[in-house]
Order: structure tokens, then C-alpha cells, then sequence
């Protein structure tokens, strides 16, 4: 019977999702269309877009705006130089850049002005507003655009190159990345016609100057006290472009178009936090390891297979130190084995001293522009949750193996059941809800119904049964008293 009841339920169950594919089948035969018909849109957006990034600046068109506040990183260069893109499809006239940075990564810093000295409408830096600075990368960025303009009291300068934590590079790395970097510099200097050796002078001497000290130099273009300053002294300004062209600008009057990170800037900047990334990847190692040594809970090892995505995504922007990570997969490898292994939380211990030397390594030692680091407290933080899960998951299944079997033939084994007929000595019994073939133990007794019997061992779909010990003496069938 039992076999039979499940039998229609997978019947069941196979006809629901076959009515179910047919009722789909219709959108799965237009599917193609549709992704073709998508395809076609996009490829005739993209037309449209670079019909408007050659065509002329028409003007008292607006003028796009955008801010650079913070490091120079990935994501600022991912949100910087898609602004400069969206500046050049969006038919305005020019991008306005304010500025306000400590500076930051070579490798971004390159790929922004790179960016910035191809770019096919004029952009306008402004360091702003009085107090801030461009230092370092940030003063690179600020006169890679064609017109550079400060503050009062903003400062432009001391870009000299450092390793990740400040401190001084080696005599020969120092000689190889200022020389790269004082080429980069007159290059820029002399394709806009401004002063080369002041601002040669942030590189080699880590020269800082103020607005009023940089205009009179001739490092910069303009001094302007607000926005609306700078557009009035701007308008009617030529300005030629790497493409060849000589744009003059028409700002009176032009209004202002802010371009802000969307919500995948905002998710790109958290993955290139290595504190986020280290624990994107705590996150992954520990819903992988609990779906492993639990098999069929599948939340973990969905969050943990998203999370090291992720991780594998932020890791993208570092420099890290390879060697670390190999002792990170260890140390996952080690909380896996000491499931598996008679080692009661040994290699657990092995695989928390293996994370947390080799986290230390692959986010803290991976050259000198690697940026930001991890925190080390929160290195030994997730090395101690780490653990204490581990441990935890360990010491339980160790009580789960010499715990009693509780499923399977041998989890049947002494359970209690119901005659549903008489035994004589075979017949029907009710075992957790469901009906099953029975034979009495020994074969010369018999039961009647309603009798509790105990299972003394099971054969394929057959239970071995005899009478419970609390219940009355079994009735003989050659001992029935007459009346």
C-alpha cells in the first residue's frame, strides 16, 4: 500500500509538470524573438549614442557635473571614466570634475587621465571647495583636462610615489616610478602649454602649492571662488581635443546635469573594501562548509557560492600576494578533512593559523600600490569565528557516530508498531502512520489486532515482529479454552 501511495504521488507530480511545461512551451518558442528583438534595440541605441558623441557641441548646451571625493581606486576610476562616457553620448557640452582627493592607486590614476586626454568634449577640473586638495594622484587628474582650475585656499600637489602604508620605496622601485611619473607629468604639462617644472617639482620634491601660488606658477589654468565663477570666466574658451577638434565653449547661462554613482558603483566601491572582500570570502567558506558536512540544506551553499563570486569579483582590484591565498584554500581544505578524519579538531586549529597567516599575506603584502588593507583585528576575528564553528561542527559529528542509528533498517530496529490484523503469523502492521507486511515471531504464536508488537529486524519491505514485553502473554492457537 505504501508503495502504491507513493507511486501516485510521483505520477501525480510528473503530470503537473507536464501540464506545466506545455502551458510554458508558447514562451519558450518566442523566447529567441524576443532576445533577437532586444538585441536589435541595443544595437540601434548604440547607433544613436555615437551619432550624438560626433556630432557638434551645440551651444549653451548643458554641462555635466560629477565629483570626485575620496581615494583613487577602482571604483572611482570605473565611476569617473563611465561618467566621461556618458558626458560624451549625452549631448552636453562639457564635464565639470570637482575634486577633493588624498590621491590613491597608480594603476586607477592612469586609466582616469588616460580617459580624461582622449575624451571628445572638453572637461573642466575644479579643486573645490576652498580648503580641499588634489594631492598626490589626485593632483595628476586634476591637470590631465584641458582646463584646470582651484579654489582659494585649495592646495594641488606633494605627488611623489609611496607604498601602500606611506613609507619610502626602495632607492631603484623609487628611480623606475618617478621617472614614469615626472614623463607622464611634463607630457600633460606641455600638451595644455602650462609651467613643467613646478609641477614636475610635486614628483620629484613632493611640492605642494596654493591656488594663488599654482595660477601665478602657471600650473593651472583658473582660480575661480564657485561654479558659477568658473562658467563665467570659461565662456567663450577654445579648447582643442585629442580627436582633432577645437570646441568653443558657450557656459553662460548652460545648466548643470549632475552625474551620480547608480547602485552598481555604489556595490562595486564595497567589493574593492578588502575588508569586504576578506569577509566575502569568510562568508563563502563557511556556507560551503556547512553544506558540505550537511548535505541537502542548500542555503548555505547557495550564500556561499554567490559570496565567493563576489570575492573572486573584488579581488580583481587588488594586488595581493597569491601565496596567501593558497593558505586560505588551505585552511578550508583542513576544516573539510577534519570532518571526515578521527583528528576531534586538530586540523580545525591547523586551518584557523593557516587563514589568518595566509589572509595577513594575500591582502597585506601584494606590493607597494596595493591601496587600502585589511584590518588585522578583523583578520583574528573571523579566525576565532571560524574555529569555534569548525569545533562545534566537529564535536557534533563525533557525538552523531557514536550516538545509536536512528534512521534506516537499523533506526527501525526495537521501534514499537501496531497489529492492523490478526498476526497467524503473518499479517499487516502500522509503522509510523504507514501500513506494513509483518510476521510474528516465533511463527507457532499469533496476535489479534490491536496488538503492540516491537521490531526485531526488517527483510526488504517486510518486518520481523515480536510482542512487546509489556503486553499480555501471545495466544497459542492449540491452548484456546473452551467455555
Amino acid at each position: 500500500m505504501y508503495t502504491r501511495q507513493a507511486s501516485r504521488r510521483v505520477a501525480r507530480g510528473e503530470r503537473k509538470r507536464s501540464l506545466h511545461l506545455t502551458h510554458l512551451s508558447p514562451l519558450y518558442r518566442l523566447l529567441p524573438a524576443v532576445l533577437g528583438s532586444l538585441l536589435l534595440v541595443l544595437c540601434c541605441l548604440s547607433g544613436v549614442v555615437q551619432t550624438v558623441s560626433a556630432a557638434t557641441v551645440v551651444a549653451n548646451s548643458p554641462i555635466d557635473i560629477t565629483a570626485l571625493n575620496g581615494e583613487i581606486n577602482a571604483a572611482s576610476q570605473r565611476f569617473l571614466t563611465e561618467a566621461i562616457h556618458t558626458a560624451e553620448s549625452d549631448g552636453a557640452q562639457a564635464l565639470l570634475l570637482q575634486i577633493n582627493t588624498p590621491g590613491g592607486e597608480i594603476s586607477a590614476m592612469t586609466a582616469i587621465i588616460t580617459a580624461e586626454l582622449n575624451s571628445s568634449i572638453p572637461i573642466i577640473t575644479y579643486v573645490s571647495p576652498d580648503g580641499s586638495y588634489a594631492a598626490s594622484a589626485g593632483a595628476f587628474v586634476t591637470l590631465a583636462a584641458p582646463i584646470a582650475v582651484m579654489a582659494p585656499s585649495a592646495t594641488i600637489g606633494a605627488s611623489s610615489p609611496v607604498d601602500s602604508s606611506g613609507g619610502d620605496l626602495s632607492s631603484t622601485m623609487k628611480a623606475k616610478v618617478e621617472s614614469v611619473l615626472v614623463s607622464d607629468m611634463t607630457n600633460i604639462q606641455l600638451r595644455y602649454q602650462r609651467a613643467v617644472d613646478p609641477a614636475v617639482k610635486m614628483v620629484t620634491t613632493a611640492a605642494s602649492y596654493g591656488s594663488q601660488q599654482a595660477m601665478s606658477l602657471g600650473i593651472i589654468d583658473l582660480q575661480a571662488s564657485s561654479i558659477s565663477d568658473l562658467l563665467s570666466q570659461v565662456d567663450g574658451r577654445q579648447v582643442s581635443l585629442a580627436n582633432g577638434q577645437s570646441v568653443t565653449l558657450a557656459t553662460t547661462g548652460a545648466s548643470l546635469r549632475d552625474i551620480k554613482p547608480g547602485i552598481v558603483d555604489t556595490l562595486f566601491t564595497l567589493l574593492t573594501d578588502p575588508n569586504v572582500i576578506f569577509l566575502l570570502f569568510i562568508l563563502a567558506v563557511i556556507g560551503i562548509y556547512v553544506e558540505i558536512s550537511h548535505p541537502g540544506v542548500i542555503l548555505p551553499g547557495v550564500v556561499g557560492a554567490v559570496s565567493l563570486l563576489l570575492f573572486l569579483l573584488g579581488v580583481g582590484t587588488l594586488t595581493p600576494n597569491w601565496a596567501g591565498l593558497a593558505l586560505m584554500v588551505l585552511a578550508f581544505v583542513l576544516l573539510i578533512m577534519d570532518i571526515y578524519l578521527p583528528t576531534h579538531g586538530v586540523l580545525t586549529i591547523g586551518s584557523v593559523v593557516s587563514l589568518v597567516v595566509g589572509a595577513l599575506l594575500f591582502f597585506n603584502s601584494g606590493g607597494p600600490y596595493q591601496g587600502a588593507q585589511v584590518k588585522p583585528l578583523v583578520i583574528y576575528g573571523a579566525g576565532v569565528l571560524l574555529g569555534g564553528l569548525g569545533l562545534f561542527l566537529v564535536t557534533a559529528v563525533v557525538r552523531a557516530r557514536r550516538g545509536p542509528v536512528t534512521n534506516g533498517p537499523e533506526g527501525m530496529l526495537g521501534a514499537r508498531v501496531v497489529a492492523l490484523t490478526p498476526l497467524l503469523p503473518e499479517g499487516r502492521v502500522s509503522y509510523g502512520g504507514e501500513d506494513w507486511s509483518a510476521v510474528l515471531e516465533p511463527p507457532t504464536m499469533t496476535v489479534d489486532t490491536g496488538s503492540e508488537l516491537s521490531i526485531i529486524s526488517v527483510e526488504g519491505l517486510r518486518l520481523h515482529v515480536q510482542l512487546a514485553a509489556h503486553t499480555l502473554p501471545p495466544i497459542k492457537s492449540d491452548s484456546i479454552e473452551r467455555a
